[in-house]
């Protein structure tokens, strides 16, 4: 009886140790390698983890069927981490990639693009879906895979893995708060190669280059910004200082909510009078800058019979800052800034026969309250039949507040913050070239911003392990008001940054846009347009084509007679768009002649530049071939050749 007792003792003791040595042994991989992955192919593929520091892993991949199975072996250093290398495969799938006991179904075999930067990497396949409704709509592929990455700052240093809800098959569904360029792209590749694609967006609004680079990258530029980032690298200094700016918000909003008179008396409500309001025009608002507190517009619409009681969509374009609107009386939506485009649905009973009330509170924190032109302002019915809305409303102001104090709380912006919790736990997972779309934020020093994109491209392709990784630099697109005048712009110096970027790194291209956007939106939103041209020059950076990019200036020299001539890489066509300056350097406006390559200015001038303004609209110099535009461009008479 004891010896058996003993026995049973002796048993379970040893199961948990056996327990706990598999425990203690456990492989765990990053969550870029989860069922429905896709890995690059032709070029060796990377796969790491964690392990018991000093153990064996196993790594394979197999075809479902028949086929043929790569296998190696890593061993886990001291701090655990192990990386294994398979050799380099041709398109294929679906695969089984296993690491000792963890199995990862549904791999494929393709290509795997990066698309990273700030906010029109963000904009969503929501934000576009009015300019492409049907191919949205219908739009589902088996072949092509979105893994986003979710925003997640860090100062301290690179941590080991990034927050993601895993890999997911392209739908509608799927892509609607995805990176539209980044789906525009993948169905273009799909297209064009017959392989899996996959689509990885690291991406985040409003960050400047120096989120995305290694801290001690950005101190040899930018000591300050450098400096800074090492203060708040202490995760509570920055959890307090986020409480703190947090009990100041919402304070700021109750007060408001209590002290706004148009709260306590219900001025959204369509029963009250407002017969003593102001009337206003929406694009001529004559309120105080900078603006805190609320501003109220009220407007009466008039509803038909056949339309009355039907659900609607309420167009109210985009509006400066936040706004919560209603529908005669009943709140229809809210925004918290200014970017997005208003579209509220007008639940069906909403809306009666006659006079109907719509009514605007907006919130503001600093900025006038604002209608942007050229937008939207209208009711759509299911039945296809539209209401534009008046610019004429009635006004009111609400409650005006002080100035909201905030501490520094900007982390995602500091110096290598992104870089250290959306990129770097990245590598090196193999890639087929890097989309970098972003500068907005740096045109307050656009000269410096050459510089930094030759360091996060060298940084980068340090980390992935490949000096040869291919980047696509997207230009910043036509912004703002435009201007007859020749203009002294920092958004063209910082696109004539992208360009020489690009221009003398040999495994870059740019990407022009300076056709594609919007004096009244940061946010163009031809992104499937800008998405042709990268693939465009993926076309020739990465698989070797023979193909015409946006025409690029080679040399500009002076004439006997005074003119100037330009030298394009390609036949152009182009009459508006060029300056010219002497010694003064001061530009003027310069009459142009295109003739097959070469553009004749008059007057001419010691230097040359195009296109050089925030929204240059009447700039037409465009190539011949294929009606791609010319590239924003300033230059000397002297040439500077490509590579």
């Amino acid at each position: 009886m004891r010896s058996n007792l003993k026995f049973r003792i002796l048993s379970l003791l040893t199961t948990l140790l056996l327990a706990g040595e598999t425990t203690l042994a456990t492989v765990t991989l990053p969550r870029m390698f989860s069922d429905g992955m896709v890995l690059q192919r032709q070029q060796p593929i990377a796969v790491w983890g964690w392990a018991t520091p000093g153990q064996a892993v196993k790594v394979s991949l197999e075809p479902v069927g028949k086929g043929r199975k790569y296998s190696v072996t890593a061993q886990a250093d001291e701090q655990g981490r192990w990386r294994a290398s398979l050799p380099p495969m041709a398109a294929a799938g679906p695969l089984t990639l296993r690491a000792d006991s963890l199995t990862i179904r549904d791999v494929w075999v393709g290509d795997v693009w990066l698309l990273s930067g700030q906010s029109n990497i963000d904009i969503d396949v929501e934000r576009v879906h009015p300019q492409y409704p049907e191919e949205i709509d219908r739009d589902s592929s088996s072949q092509i895979r979105l893994f986003k990455i979710e925003n997640q700052a860090v100062l301290e240093g690179p941590v080991r893995d990034v927050h993601s809800r895993g890999w997911q098959t392209l739908s509608k569904r799927n892509a609607w708060k995805f990176s539209a360029l980044g789906y525009f792209l993948g169905k273009l590749m799909a297209k064009e190669t017959g392989v899996a694609q996959g689509v990885i967006q690291s991406s985040w609004g409003g960050t400047p280059i120096e989120s995305w680079m290694p801290r001690d990258s950005v101190a040899l530029l930018s000591p300050q910004m450098a400096m800074e980032a090492r203060y708040y690298a202490d995760a509570q200094l920055r959890t307090k200082v986020n409480e703190a700016n947090a009990q100041a918000s919402q304070r700021w909003n109750r007060l408001l909510d209590e002290a706004d008179p148009g709260m306590t008396g219900h001025w959204m409500n369509p029963d009250m009078d407002d017969s003593g309001w102001q009337q206003v025009n929406q694009y001529h608002l004559s309120t105080p800058y900078p603006f805190n507190g609320t501003y109220w517009m009220r407007q009466h619409i008039q509803v038909d019979a056949n339309h009355a009681g039907k659900p609607a969509l309420l167009l109210l374009g985009t509006l400066v800052d936040a706004d919560f609107t209603y529908v005669n009386g009943q709140q229809v939506g809210h925004t918290a800034y200014q970017y997005p485009p208003r579209r509220y649905e007008v639940p069906a009973g909403l809306l009666h026969e006659g006079d109907n009330v719509i009514a605007v509170r907006f919130v503001n924190r600093g900025m006038a309250p604002q209608f942007i032109s050229e937008k939207p302002y209208r009711l759509e019915w299911s039945d296809g039949s539209e209401q534009s809305l008046s610019t004429e409303w009635l006004a009111h102001e609400g409650q005006q507040m002080p100035r909201l104090p905030q501490m520094q709380s900007a982390f995602h912006n500091m110096a290598g913050a992104a870089f250290n919790g959306m990129l770097a736990p990245l590598a090196p997972y193999t890639l087929a070239g890097v989309v970098w779309y972003q500068g907005e934020s740096n045109t307050g020093q656009p000269v410096i911003y050459e510089q930094q994109l030759h360091t996060l491209m060298n940084t980068w392709r340090h980390c992935f392990a490949s000096q040869q990784l291919p980047f696509v630099i997207v230009q910043l697109a036509n912004f703002m008001r435009p201007s007859a005048q020749p203009q002294n712009s920092n958004w063209a110096r910082l696109r004539e940054s992208q360009r020489r970027a690009a221009l003398t790194d040999p495994r870059a291209e740019l990407a022009v846009a300076i056709d594609l956007g919007e004096a009244n939106d940061i946010h163009p939103l031809r992104k499937r347009e800008l998405a042709q041209r990268v693939a465009l020059a993926f076309q020739r950076l990465v698989f070797g084509k023979k193909c015409d990019l946006s025409p690029q200036p080679l040399t500009a020299w002076r004439n006997q007679d005074g003119s100037t001539t330009v030298t394009f890489d390609q036949p152009v066509t182009a009459t508006q768009g060029f300056e010219t300056a002497d010694a003064d350097g001061k530009f003027r406006t310069a009459e142009a002649q295109a003739h097959g390559t070469q553009v004749r200015l008059t007057p001419g001038g010691r230097q040359v530049r195009y296109a050089w303004k925030d929204n240059p609209t009447g700039a037409d110099c465009k190539a011949i071939r294929t009606n791609l535009p010319a590239t924003p461009f300033q230059m000397e008479e002297q040439p500077l050749s490509k590579k």
